[in-house]
């Protein structure tokens, strides 16, 4: 599932937009399945798109995104097991097309690991109603087997449309007693080999 390079990360998954044709107001969960990360495993950015603006009864937001592992470890079936992170900022669903982009300072993802990622409106762990941009056969980037979207515990669109969604990575950053602790253990080998 990895899909290239940025200069401040890496986009671990990046399931595009089909351009607003598509679209559901729904209660959705989306699993995704990890590949090799590496070095850069801490959760940065999800970007979700709106396909266009409400009309209907579904709400705006403000939105909270939450990253969870999947409960069972299994991409078609829905469930949601361990929270891995909560954005730090909310989304509103308030431009048609438009991209909306979550930033997280934690959370460490694993390679081969299925998760799945909600918009919630205050209650952790429940989905909340809004409208998002689908991808469809002819749109591309199916997920397929690797990832499936949900409504409650059922799949609306089996899996044939997928959320439009990227998440993208960055390197840890060693907390600065980690690095503080590193570099006495360093200074105390270099006063050691003086001696």
């Amino acid at each position: 599932c990895f899909a290239g390079s940025l200069v401040q990360g890496a986009v671990i998954l990046d399931v595009p937009s089909s351009g607003g044709g598509a679209q559901a107001n729904l209660t959705m969960t989306q699993t995704f399945t990890t590949g090799t990360i590496g070095a850069e495993n801490q959760l940065s950015e999800i970007g979700i798109f709106a396909a266009n603006v409400v009309n209907g009864n579904e709400s705006l937001g403000p939105f909270t995104i939450e990253l969870w592992t999947d409960a069972d470890g299994d991409a078609g079936t829905q469930g949601l097991g361990t929270l891995v992170a909560a954005s730090s900022n909310q989304i509103t669903l308030s431009t048609a097309g438009a991209q909306e982009i979550g930033t997280f300072s934690g959370g460490l993802l694993a390679d081969d690991t299925v998760y799945a990622l909600i918009v919630t409106d205050g209650t952790s762990g429940t989905p909340a109603l809004g409208r998002f941009g689908l991808n469809g056969a002819t749109a591309g980037g199916i997920l397929g087997s690797d990832g499936s979207l949900f409504e409650g515990a059922s799949q609306p669109f089996g899996n044939n449309y997928e959320l439009a969604f990227n998440v993208t990575t960055v390197a840890p950053v060693p907390e600065p007693t980690s690095a503080l602790l590193l570099g006495l253990g360093g200074l105390m080998i270099g006063m050691r080999r003086r001696r």
